[in-house]
């Protein structure tokens, strides 16, 4: 076999280029077809490469945890009572989670006090923009069972400039064995969750696959009135979802496609309880990591996304229809010396909208990054630095640095800062319906922000495991765009708030000993914006300034070949800002409110059956206003794993 010429894959990353450049200038069309012979052209040339260790994200290798804020393992996972990826991310004490119903239906997750648009989402380290709004942004084809772990990042701030807050990596298991997995879920209101994932492996490459479906005829709430009892009967969904990926050498490719229909009863207006949804979103990436020599290397990578919304504020009567194309490029070169790694990188990337409530539009961005990583001893430090132009907002620039030190073989203690922005979405800008109305003259939203965090484990042979992480942070934001109230005529209005600084503390511990104890878990999160939300009569803005997470997941009767146990979960938090209710009042404080949920599970070697139950007190709470949150709600699930 001959061995792949330099020349050639030069030739693969200029044609990715040129054809971003034809998306730009054609709509995105010719995109996806990139992504689709990216993978042909690479295995077009006879080549071999040295098997190389192939990062899935330059942001979370173990050199530089100080961009790690929290992350979930794959066995946690599996012990939540969840059925998605949003349910999952509701027990990291970071993320404020919040859905227009059930979480199968749409959620908007929000970090550190921030918006669910100033978030970016990260699948293999692969940026799933969608610039129409963030409330698609969980629109992820994963099933919970092909995930290894979740990472919350504390700022992408050189590589995307949508993370004003930070990101959330998703990372797909890497396969070592042929691995198949059946799972049937089932719970009250006729809920259905039946799914598939496999791995498997042949020589150097590994193949992931998910398919899974999942319906209901909607959630029950308690004590519901009159106008909420009518929304609760058009909470029903549908959602199907289907994901390949394949790694081979140095390539990556990633594929996947979702369908989802859901009734949102008031998801989007207290003035109608029969609001729909539709969505269908496709996505495709690939990357390609060649290493010259020890110290060369060059990563090439492409990612495309499309979705269509068909929207209905009356169910069968059709109101906006929005197609979205997002499309996406990069190469980076890496040197690698005695003092570190040196880091150049160029991104482009087209964001187009079709919309019969927003029109047409077209823009794009072009990047330039630099980082220079230092590694002694114990000691890392880094400086990155990146410039962006935007067809509509002009020359941005962000960037961040950091310095930390591992002490003791299992402590660490860390210092960064970044420069972060977020350009405004096509929601922003231009929707006008019902009491919302964009603005065309929004500014991009920019932050600075520093952060302090540490950890440290101590191990004992026979008394487990004890780990004690905290983080403190500040946040300047400049031009926050909310969407206020106006008590003259009763919309809402896009705006930016000229200051908005936000403060905030993160602490956790954890505990494990055996199969009997297997962990204890408490986390804080405490946050304050500086903005006085009903003064400025903010609807966008309203974060959870407490959350507290107390997670116990013990034994009941273990053997040899298998165990009974239980997880607990109990979460108090509370939010601030108010919310105008079902009926058109406004000015509603949200109120406090405690949650349990638990899981008794059966385990034997291929085999798990769980009995699971959310809100299990069945309490009554909001978390938008109008839309009663479910109450109790029960599920049993049955794993087959071959």
């Amino acid at each position: 076999m001959q061995i792949f010429e330099e020349q050639n894959l030069f030739i693969l990353i200029f044609f990715s280029i040129f054809a971003q450049i034809l998306a730009i200038m054609n709509k995105s069309r010719y995109f996806l077809l990139t992504i689709l012979l990216l993978p042909i052209l690479v295995n077009a040339q006879d080549f071999k490469l040295d098997e190389i260790e192939v990062t899935v994200s330059r942001v979370q290798t173990p050199t530089e945890p100080y961009r790690i804020v929290a992350q979930i393992p794959r066995e946690q996972i599996a012990a939540l009572p969840v059925s998605n990826i949003a349910d999952i991310l509701v027990y990291l004490p970071s993320l404020d989670v919040r859905s227009r119903g059930a979480s199968q239906a749409q959620s908007d997750v929000s970090l550190r006090g921030g918006t669910a648009d100033q978030v970016l989402i990260l699948l293999n380290g692969i940026p799933l923009m969608d610039a129409q709004t963030g409330h698609y942004a969980m629109n992820i084809p994963i099933s919970p069972a092909l995930i290894e772990r979740i990472e919350i990042l504390q700022t992408a701030s050189t590589t995307n400039s949508g993370a004003l807050t930070g990101a959330i990596n998703i990372i797909t298991r890497d396969v070592q064995n042929d691995t198949y997995q059946f799972q049937l879920s089932a719970g009250t209101n006729s809920d259905l969750n039946p799914s598939f994932t496999g791995g498997w492996k042949r020589n150097a490459a590994r193949f992931n696959v998910a398919v899974d479906y999942a319906r209901s005829n909607g959630y029950y709430a308690p004590n519901p009135n009159d106008k909420e009892s009518k929304a609760l009967q058009n909470t029903d969904y549908q959602v199907a979802n289907i994901y390949f990926q394949t790694r081979w050498q140095g390539l990556d490719v990633q594929a996947g496609a979702q369908f989802k229909n859901a009734g949102l009863g008031t998801g989007y207006g207290y003035a109608s309880t029969d609001q729909f949804d539709a969505t269908r979103t496709a996505f495709a990436s690939a990357r390609y990591i060649h290493a010259f020599t020890d110290e060369w290397s060059l990563t090439a990578q492409a990612a495309y996304r499309g979705q269509f919304d068909r929207y209905e504020w009356h169910r069968g009567t059709p109101t906006n229809r929005h197609w979205t194309h997002n499309a996406y490029a990069s190469s980076q070169a890496q040197y690698t010396s005695f003092i570190g790694r040196t880091t150049f990188g160029a991104t482009i990337q087209n964001e187009f909208i079709r919309s019969s409530n927003m029109g047409e539009h077209n823009r794009w961005q072009a990047s330039l990054q630099a980082n220079q990583h230092f590694y002694w001893q114990g000691l890392t430090a880094s400086l990155g630095i990146a410039g962006h132009y935007n067809s509509w907002h002009g020359l941005y620039g962000s960037g961040d640095a950091h310095i930390g030190y591992s002490f003791l073989t299992t402590g660490y203690i860390g210092l960064s800062a970044s420069r972060s922005l977020r350009m405004p979405t096509w929601t922003d800008l231009y929707y006008k319906a019902g009491v919302q109305r964009g603005s065309t003259s929004l500014k991009a939203e920019k932050a600075w922000q520093i952060a302090l965090n540490a950890h440290y484990t101590w191990s004992w042979p026979s008394a487990g495991q004890l780990t004690l992480s905290a983080d403190i942070y500040h946040r300047w934001g400049q031009d926050i765009i909310d969407w206020t109230y106006n008590e003259t005529d009763s919309l809402f209005y896009a705006t930016n708030q000229n200051s908005v600084n936000t403060f905030g503390i993160e602490s956790g511990v954890e505990y494990r000993l055996n199969s009997w104890l297997r962990s204890v878990r408490l986390s804080y999160a405490y946050t304050n914006l500086s903005l006085d939300l009903t003064k400025a009569k903010s609807n966008y803005l309203d974060y959870l300034r407490h959350k507290l997470t107390f997670q116990l997941n013990h034994g009941i009767y273990v053997w040899s070949r298998g165990s009974v146990g239980a997880l607990w979960s109990l979460r108090w938090q509370q939010r601030e800002g108010t919310y105008v209710d079902i009926y058109g009042t406004p000015n509603n404080p949200f109120q406090p409110v405690l949650l349990l949920d638990g899981s008794l599970y059966f385990e034997l070697p291929h085999v798990r059956i769980s009995l699971d139950c959310t809100n299990m007190t069945n309490r009554h709470y909001y978390d938008y206003g109008g839309i009663l949150m479910p109450g109790a709600h029960g599920r049993i699930t049955i794993t087959a794993i071959l």
